[in-house]
């Protein structure tokens, strides 16, 4: 298995729960990372339901999405409601991917049969008579090998096995950039689930509605129409944070040009009580920039080899439907 995201790591624990032995490359030392996919789909906790694995996981802090009222000038209304759902888990679950991560990790170590390689960086298949065998990998220690009936690439858009395997990725649509960025919360914050934290802009666009923990249902977040496209700010517990999102790519030099206190003055007129965090916003290697650009490969498998999620096709980020 190579690619220790969720995808691949709930696909090595399924298997070892089964008895077959795993071996999971992962590229990175953790699994730190800065703004990648914190939300599980009812789907996925479902899942985790039927492995005895669910309520575990809502032990860890964690916001419940519903879904968003848009404000329209004939009222608000309601596209998009998770508890119309016929299922025990009717929200989008926001939790940090690395609690996420770590916690399968610990789960799936309780079998003798998996096993996880961290710093592994995957260099070559391995292929013989047309059949992949498996790969070769750079760590700590140098080059090594790993053989198996099957590898499976899990390493993500940029896929290191998709490329090695000769697949290309066929573009679907244009793609979308996202600024994703956090801000500290204060002594005297209010908080998006305080009901009375109403923004005041006329550019607010919609309520994220949700629940903080186990708590009653109130605002989790909010989405304004941009100049350049939909922002968003949600509050995660322990910082806010904030997506710019935009669809040419040049808005991002644009923005750069015109520089940071321009950058943050624009984020003041959409919520003026922000003002404060924003000082604490101070150079532009606080910004993390997402390039999502859908496709996806018309064949995902050769013998030995299968393709899965986003190293495969890329969906959009929209509603964490990615």
């Amino acid at each position: 298995m190579v690619g220790g995201g969720p995808g691949g790591m709930m696909l090595a624990l399924l298997l070892a729960r089964r008895g077959v032995a795993v071996t999971l490359l992962e590229a990175h030392l953790d699994f730190d990372r800065n703004f990648r996919g914190d939300s599980l789909h009812p789907a996925l906790l479902e899942i985790l339901d039927e492995i005895g694995l669910a309520e575990r996981v809502h032990q860890f802090r964690h916001v419940k999405l519903y879904g968003p009222t848009i404000v329209a000038a004939h009222g608000p209304f309601t596209p998009l409601d998770f508890r119309r759902l016929s299922t025990r888990f009717p929200y989008i679950m926001l939790i940090p991917q690395e609690k996420f991560l770590d916690f399968l990790a610990e789960e799936a170590r309780k079998y003798p049969d998996f096993r996880l390689v961290m710093g592994a960086n995957v260099q070559r298949l391995v292929e013989e008579d047309g059949v992949v065998r498996g790969v070769r990998y750079r760590g700590a220690e140098g080059w090594h090998e790993v053989r198996a009936p099957l590898t499976v690439g899990a390493d993500g858009r940029f896929s290191r096995v998709r490329h090695l395997a000769g697949f290309q990725p066929i573009k679907t649509s244009p793609p979308i950039h996202i600024l994703w960025f956090r801000l500290p919360k204060l002594p005297d914050d209010p908080s998006a689930f305080d009901s009375t934290m109403i923004p005041m802009s006329d550019r607010l666009f919609a309520f994220l509605r949700g629940s903080a923990d186990h708590a009653e249902e109130t605002n989790v977040g909010f989405v304004f129409a941009g100049r350049a496209g939909p922002i968003l700010i949600f509050d995660r517990l322990d910082h806010w944070q904030i997506g710019y999102l935009f669809f040419e790519k040049d808005h991002y030099q644009t923005l750069r040009t015109g520089g940071l206190e321009a950058f943050r003055r624009s984020l003041v007129e959409l919520e003026p009580r922000l003002a404060s965090h924003l000082e604490h916003l101070t150079n532009w290697q606080q910004l993390s920039l997402l390039s999502v650009e859908f496709s996806h490969c018309r064949r995902w498998y050769k013998p030995g080899l299968l393709l899965i999620g986003d190293a495969v096709h890329v969906m959009t980020p929209a509603a964490a439907a990615g």
